[in-house]
């Protein structure tokens, strides 16, 4: 995932970090026992203080715990969301996770912020793994030579194969776009509409060359570019969410329940 903030930035609120002592953060941030009612924080005004280093303030909300905001903030086509304290003189870029949550590290506030419109995207000439019946549907992504993606696919049939609710819509593109020996591959998957084709290539084997003519691989690239999507695999789940990245069928199964 590409930061939202500079290095010169970074370094810059790291350099008003250490130079401060925690006594002083708490005094100037109103002690832990700091409330909304007694401190105000509009998006016109996180605008302002923020405008050197993100796009727009989309939200500002009371935070994780008492002297902090939470203000979610536009980058790159990206929403984030970061912590100012009750001061406003500190900025926080991170995660803050709670101790008896310790096994949720999968980032969920940035997957929430940037749920995509699962109806915007065409998946007429994506191979199906799975039910046709099945009632919870994932978008896949992903490049038949990308050694995580390759694992995934293993995955994801198995995935099918336990929960007949569930199906997969794979859209195999190359994610690098000069690699036309792939690009052959994709399409090749793309118009044989089989599920044996796909899973020759993401095993590894050769496939015959395309016996159409389509624009289907160009699409999933493009589609790739408009959600920014920087690696594959990623999938899109039934609600939007978009998970990048390689998981083993039960933790899948797990996000759709």
């Amino acid at each position: 995932m590409k930061p939202f903030l500079s290095a010169c930035a970074i370094a810059a609120f790291l350099a008003l970090f250490l130079s401060a002592p925690a006594a002083a953060f708490r005094k100037e941030a109103g002690g832990t026992g700091g409330c909304t009612e007694c401190h105000k924080l509009t998006k016109g005004e996180a605008g302002k203080l923020l405008g050197k280093v993100v796009d727009n303030v989309v939200a500002v909300a009371p935070g994780p715990f008492p002297g902090v905001w939470e203000v979610d903030v536009a980058r790159d086509g990206k929403t984030y969301p970061i912590y100012m304290d009750y001061s406003l003189k500190y900025l926080f870029n991170g995660q803050f996770i709670r101790l008896s949550d310790m096994t949720n590290l999968t980032g969920q506030r940035y997957t929430e912020l940037n749920r995509v419109d699962v109806s915007s995207i065409p998946v007429k000439d994506a191979i199906r793994i799975g039910s046709p019946k099945a009632t919870k549907t994932v978008i896949v992504l992903s490049d038949p030579t990308c050694p995580y993606c390759v694992k995934l696919h293993g995955e994801i049939k198995k995935a099918a194969a336990k929960d007949p609710d569930v199906a997969f819509l794979v859209m195999p593109y190359p994610r690098n776009r000069n690699d036309q020996a792939t690009y052959r591959k994709c399409l090749a998957v793309v118009c044989s509409k089989s599920e044996n084709l796909l899973d020759d290539a993401y095993a590894g084997k050769e496939v015959p060359a395309p016996t159409c003519k389509s624009d289907a691989v160009d699409d999933t690239m493009k589609l790739a570019d408009r959600l920014k999507i920087q690696g594959t695999p990623t999938m899109i789940l039934p609600d939007g969410r978009m998970i990048s990245g390689y998981m083993e069928a039960e933790a899948l199964l797990a996000l759709l329940r």
